[in-house]
């Protein structure tokens, strides 16, 4: 089983760590990672030639673009509560 967690450690360096039910009594193996090495991914690493962005984002010089009125769509599961 692996499980990913994302919290924030308190001023004064602790952090609550709460584990399923499952997990008691058992002996694990914690790894921390500072979030500030989880690397954002270049539009390059993405696919897109290096200067894409750069030559398409505002350039659009076409007719006003306006979004229309949203109109009633099918509820999802997780909109149920």
């Amino acid at each position: 089983m692996q499980i990913k967690l994302k919290s924030k450690v308190d001023a004064e360096g602790k952090l609550l760590l709460q584990l399923p039910q499952q997990l008691a009594n058992q002996e694990l193996v914690i790894i921390i990672t500072d979030s500030s090495e989880e690397k954002i991914p270049t539009p390059e690493q993405l696919g897109y030639p290096t200067d894409f962005f750069d030559k398409t984002a505002g350039k659009w010089e076409g007719e006003f673009l306006a979004r229309e009125n949203l109109v009633d769509c099918d509820r999802r599961i997780w909109d149920i509560e």
